[in-house]
């Protein structure tokens, strides 16, 4: 079954027309210029028009090579905290042979597994906000002696805890309606996402 890595990225590619035709020879400087772009350094203006004129490739493709560049390393590490290896990421690559070429690949790779990433991962935290990915959630009965002259009546509750990889830790009280409303929309949500992960990985064999 796809990850949510391998989805992302699949989606995120699966309009590019021309990557099969990014060569080698001119995706290293690409590859730089992503890299800046994500350490927040300064690019010269028009830096894409100069690649386009010297390579001789329109300018519009220019342009979605390197859209592709960025959204490559972009998804890889956004994903990285969720144990998203090197290895991973040049798998899932050459799982689309008809998309990139095996220089190409390489070149990602070494990006990716080399000494600029603990930078560039500190660069797209400050450029990027993510979502606070939940690590833990815990759950427990909590019993309330209400009484009166009348009735003694033990309501029963539910206390959530979760924490989140941004150390945050939320705790919220449920009533049992409530807390089996709240479990049936997080099946509801997972059988989603798992019939969107099928329905990709159909598609990816289906051009593959």
């Amino acid at each position: 079954m796809a990850t949510l890595f391998q989805t992302e990225l699949l989606a995120a590619l699966k309009n590019r027309k021309h990557l099969s035709e990014l060569k080698k020879t001119f995706v290293r400087p690409l590859i730089q210029i992503a890299v800046k772009a994500i350490e927040q350094e300064y690019i010269e203006e028009g830096v894409l028009d100069r690649i386009s004129q010297k390579y001789n490739i329109p300018s519009e493709d220019v342009d979605e090579y390197f859209s592709t560049v960025f959204t490559i390393l972009k998804v890889y590490f956004k994903y990285v905290s969720c144990s998203v290896k090197p290895t991973d990421f040049k798998q899932t690559l050459e799982e689309l042979k008809c998309f990139l070429s095996s220089d190409c690949i390489e070149d990602l790779y070494t990006v990716i597994s080399g000494q600029k990433k603990s930078d560039l991962l500190a660069g797209l935290i400050k450029k990027t906000k993510f979502f606070p990915r939940l690590i833990s959630c815990k759950w427990r009965i909590d019993v309330i002696i209400s009484s009166n002259v009348l009735s003694r009546v033990l309501e029963p509750c539910i206390i959530m805890e979760c924490i989140f990889d941004t150390g945050e830790i939320h705790t919220f009280e449920l009533s049992l309606i409530q807390f089996h409303r709240f479990r049936h929309a997080v099946a509801s949500v997972l059988v989603e996402i798992q019939s969107l992960e099928q329905r990709n990985s159909l598609k990816t064999i289906q051009h593959s």
